[in-house]
């Protein structure tokens, strides 16, 4: 088999084994979370976890 013909073979096997044709791939909206809730994620959480870091914050620069 010439050359170019075995790298033209191999291109086309490459592009078919790396495309992403499985038929159990989801494809989502951009944006939209789709997934399990994340508790970790809300506003409520955040509010918890800023006061926290911010002392953590200053405690760390005061001693410059």
């Amino acid at each position: 088999m010439p050359y170019k013909a075995m790298l033209a073979a191999l291109a086309v096997v490459s592009v078919a084994l790396l495309s992403a044709c499985e038929p159990d791939v989801i494809v989502h909206e951009p944006g939209v979370y789709k997934g399990k809730p994340d508790e970790t994620a809300t506003q409520e959480a955040a509010e918890r976890r800023a006061q926290p870091l911010r002392d953590r914050a200053l405690t760390g620069m005061t001693d410059r």
